[in-house]
């Protein structure tokens, strides 16, 4: 309590009305601070009414919000009037693209001004922001972050928030009509945190097929002028273990000749060593997946997304500079990257090459894709080719993929037939390092295979949509060079279903129902155990949220535990959920749930958590979030055809404190901590897709504990331009044999003797 009081006291016992007003462009009057009193406002163009979009009345209100908006040669700027009174909202600051625990605004903009992409804008009531892009496919890109200001103004009876979006902080194609202007999209929206409610200037919410067609429209004048940006870097690392500092630098170059044109080139390019990943625990055969903060590779890359299923992705830019092929390294220096884009009016292109560092055994990856993609008004096609050539491996990776997709007010299709085709090389030198050699030696044969992923969704109403998903890889489809799926030789047809509706039923304000029900199977014909999924949702009047899930898993064959072991059966069972959030609203929120599954082949666990919120300042957030699960028959592989069944204890949390220190200076602690008991119960091995008890087989009890720390302070110099100072702190420790030691001294043994510890300063600045 001490230390965060002490945080609150340097930050000052008031809250600032506004956010730091900026001068936008020479000799511009403008001032994003949310006052509008400006000239340019009062001939902006407005709009009163509001629909209610969740949950999905569509009823109309005129007194929940006012937008105002207009544009000129540096951008669109939108000012939006809030409708609550000062007891009836909630103030609080979030770091950037951290979870918005206020009333916020978003903004959607679609800069084409034809559904093809567009991004979303988001400010809390308090000062905190997300950004992401938004693809065709109506994914949501969050690892976007785009170059915009925004501020914020208070009274007694509403609030304000005012956006500035530049025209060079996207690249997008307009339609030039006859008078010289053109159309983009523009929405905005007001969460309403106290119900739980959002109200938007469309009557389609953002899950809507038809969200980019129902877009309210801005007639402007797009200036075709060219513009440049640099951003450097510079970090300084220490390493408190081996007792050595570096030093690195680099920038990225970005010249957009005109809006729909964009050449980015980054030499050296930042890795982001001030962001860490969460802490995950994986011991399934199915990889982790990672998101990229990286601003090279967070730019213009929904012009690169074809369709996903199952997390499937063509590129994932987290290859990229990630551990090298020799072993030597777990992160691979980039020496440099360059990428262009060019959207016509029907046609869009664009390419990217990047090339690692060689390192001493020449194991530097390089990577390469193109797209190119068609559309009109309701239609889309493209094609998208990739190339990873693995030196290190002898190895080269090709994939193309060819997507459509139709989007109208009730219908959305999208599919995507992609070929793999991997080749390696003949070994020709006999003086490779050793660590090249053993992995040379596990190389498989040249292979060529097909995915096909397909999806539909008919909207009937407003509150009700039913869609189909079909995906197929065959056994010899590989696109894990650049891109990431979670197996091959696999089949999943899945029906989904979601239907709203609003109850007459005092204190429930929306009732929710979501079913998936899916059959998979692989090429050999097995039938594969496979989930059928229900969840239903209730959002209470005064903000609370309650779900109950259940999933019953089919009966059948298990192809995919891990060390390429044999197919076995499993029986079939359940899994039922509930859980509970309370009203986001006040100084303490939180959630609990309770889930119950059945597991491997007898099994039961039961996993519990606790999820607490503190906000004792408009400028601080703490969470600490906690996990429990126990039980037995937890299946897991240990090497080539043997499983073994655990009794197991597991004990994850998740602590975090950030805020701000000043008006521009962010303070973040994130502490993490995991503890897992395995105590084996069984050992099988399995002979002929039949599973045999092997009582001669040694213990596999064994016990992990993980631990990572950082604490990070940031001072917001603007957009893209930043000081930091990031110390990390962590270490893990895997003991096969029964568990030992208590799970609490084992925490504090690897805080003592870790097996990380780095500080990291980095400065970076937009130009």
């Amino acid at each position: 309590m001490s230390f965060v009081m002490a945080l609150l006291s340097l930050s000052g016992a008031s809250v600032a009305d506004s956010a730091p007003g900026q001068l936008v462009g020479p000799g511009q009057a403008m001032v994003i601070d949310g006052r509008f009193d400006e000239a340019a406002w009062q001939q902006a163009e407005q709009f009163n009414t509001f629909y209610q979009v969740v949950p999905a009345s569509r009823s109309a209100h005129q007194d929940k919000a006012q937008v105002r908006t207009f544009a000129n040669a540096d951008g669109i700027y939108v000012g939006i009037t809030n409708f609550q009174a000062k007891g009836a909202r909630q103030k609080q600051y979030n770091l950037q693209d951290a979870f918005m625990q206020a009333d916020f605004n978003n903004i959607i903009v679609d800069f084409a001004g034809d559904g093809s992409a567009a991004y979303l804008f988001s400010m809390t009531l308090g000062g905190g922001i997300q950004d992401s892009a938004m693809t065709p496919q109506l994914t949501i890109d969050e690892d976007w972050d785009g170059i915009w200001q925004v501020g914020h103004f208070e009274t007694d009876t509403y609030w304000t928030s005012e956006f500035f979006l530049p025209w060079s902080s996207v690249s997008f194609r307009h339609r030039v009509q006859a008078d010289g202007r053109s159309q983009i999209g523009v929405s905005v929206q007001l969460y309403d945190l106290a119900k739980n409610h959002v109200y938007g200037t469309q009557p389609q919410s953002l899950s809507h097929s038809d969200f980019y067609l129902g877009m309210p429209k801005l007639t402007v004048a797009v200036p075709a002028t060219a513009h440049w940006q640099i951003l450097p870097y510079l970090t300084l690392q220490h390493d408190a273990l081996a007792g050595r500092s570096s030093s690195n630098a680099g920038f990225d170059l970005i010249y957009k000749p005109a809006p729909h044109q964009q050449l980015s080139l980054a030499v050296n390019p930042d890795f982001g060593q001030v962001d860490s990943d969460e802490l995950v625990l994986n011991y399934s055969s199915v990889e982790t997946l990672y998101t990229d903060k990286r601003p090279f590779f967070t730019q213009d890359l929904s012009l690169f997304s074809t369709l996903s299923l199952q997390d499937s992705l063509m590129i994932h830019t987290r290859r990229i500079g990630a551990g090298s092929d020799d072993g030597s390294s777990f992160i691979t220096p980039i020496d440099a990257a360059v990428r262009l884009t060019h959207q016509g009016e029907a046609f869009n292109v664009g390419a990217f090459a990047v090339q690692e560092d060689s390192l001493d055994s020449g194991a530097g990856k390089a990577f390469y894709a193109a797209r190119t993609t068609w559309r009109n008004q309701h239609w889309q096609s493209g094609l998208l080719a990739t190339r990873t050539e693995r030196p290190g491996l002898q190895r080269e990776a090709d994939t193309l993929t060819w997507d459509s997709q139709y989007q109208s007010s009730t219908w959305s299709w999208q599919t995507a037939l992609s070929r793999s085709d991997i080749q390696y090389s003949e070994l020709q030198h006999s003086d490779l390092p050793q660590a090249r050699a053993g992995l040379l030696s596990q190389q498989r044969p040249d292979s060529q295979g097909i995915a096909l992923l397909a999806a539909g969704k008919y909207q009937f109403t407003p509150r009700f949509d039913l869609g189909v998903e079909l995906l197929r890889f065959d056994d010899n489809f590989d696109n894990n060079d650049l891109g990431y799926m979670q197996r091959n030789n696999w089949r999943d047809l899945a029906l989904l279903g979601s239907y709203a509706t609003s109850p007459e039923i005092k204190g429930i304000s929306r009732l929710k129902h979501k079913l998936r029900l899916s059959y998979q199977s692989d090429d050999d014909g097995l039938k594969l155990a496979a989930k059928q999924d229900y969840l239903m949702t209730l959002l209470l009047d005064n903000g609370a949220q309650t779900e109950l899930q259940l999933v019953y898993q089919t009966g059948g064959w298990q192809d995919n535990i891990g060390y390429q072991s044999d197919a076995f059966l499993l029986p079939a069972s359940w899994s039922q959920r509930l859980l509970y959030i309370s009203p986001y609203v006040g100084e303490l929120t939180w959630a609990a749930s309770l889930q119950l599954d059945e597991q491997g082949l007898n099994g039961l666990a039961r996993q519990f958590g606790l999820d607490l919120t503190w906000l004792p300042h408009a400028n601080w957030t703490l969470n600490f979030n906690n996990l429990y699960r126990e039980g037995d028959g937890w299946l897991i592989a240990n090497k080539l055809n043997q499983i073994s069944s655990y009794d197991s204890d597991l004990f994850s949390s998740n602590f975090k404190i950030a805020g701000l220190l000043t008006d521009q200076l962010e303070f973040g602690l994130h502490l993490q901590w995991a503890v897992l008991d395995a105590r084996s119960e069984q050992i099988w091995q399995i002979r002929q897709r039949q599973l045999q008890a092997d009582p001669a087989a040694n213990d596999s009890s064994f016990e992990d504990r993980r631990l990572t720390a950082q604490f990070k302070l940031r001072y917001k110099l603007g957009a893209y331009s930043d000081i930091y100072l990031v110390y990390n702190r962590g270490g893990e420790l895997f003991t096969p044999g029964q568990p030992q030691q208590a799970w609490l001294p084992a925490i504090a043994d690897l805080w003592q003797s870790p097996g990380q510890n780095l500080w990291t300063a980095k400065v970076r600045y937009a130009f």
